[in-house]
């Protein structure tokens, strides 16, 4: 199971969920304050929705352009290292 972290134009971050090679579920956020709540609850619910196991995140795949100095980059890496994918 693995979960790809999508960033587009700097504005909004697409969540999929994926096994095998095939979207199994995606959801679509627009960045804005409280991201990192905003980040974490999203995949939750993905999570949830889709009656999975945390544990079986095998990995976490992030996509885009990001700044490495940049807040968004911190909460995104934070958050990955936080799942321990």
């Amino acid at each position: 199971m693995k979960l790809i972290c999508n960033i587009k134009n700097g504005e909004t971050i697409i969540l999929q969920l994926e096994r095998g090679g095939y979207v199994l579920d995606e959801l679509h956020l627009t960045i804005s304050r409280n991201l990192d709540t905003l980040l974490i609850g999203s995949i939750d619910n993905l999570v949830t929705k889709n009656k999975i196991d945390r544990l079986s995140l095998k990995t976490m795949k992030i996509l885009g352009n990001m700044r490495p100095g940049a807040v968004f980059s911190m909460i995104v890496k934070t958050i990955v290292n936080g799942l321990g994918v």
